[in-house]
């Protein structure tokens, strides 16, 4: 039979393996909520890019968007 402190030992290990990863997630989660959100575009200046993935854009299209911060 094992004595009191092994056991609790036993039981702080489950404790922190089930809800250490809880808790991390938590945290992640309320830092994410607290960082500003993206700044929005302005789109009028030509809409043909916005349509198109930004991994596909080209120099110029990506001057345009950088300039617009």
């Amino acid at each position: 039979m094992l004595g009191p402190g092994p056991l609790i030992a036993i039981g702080v290990i489950c404790l922190y393996t089930i809800l250490g990863p809880l808790v991390l997630f938590a945290i992640y989660v309320l830092l994410d909520s607290l960082s500003t959100p993206d700044r929005p575009v302005d789109k009028s200046q030509d809409s043909t890019i916005w349509n198109k993935d930004p991994a596909l854009w080209n120099n110029d299209e990506i001057d345009i968007y950088m300039d617009q911060s």
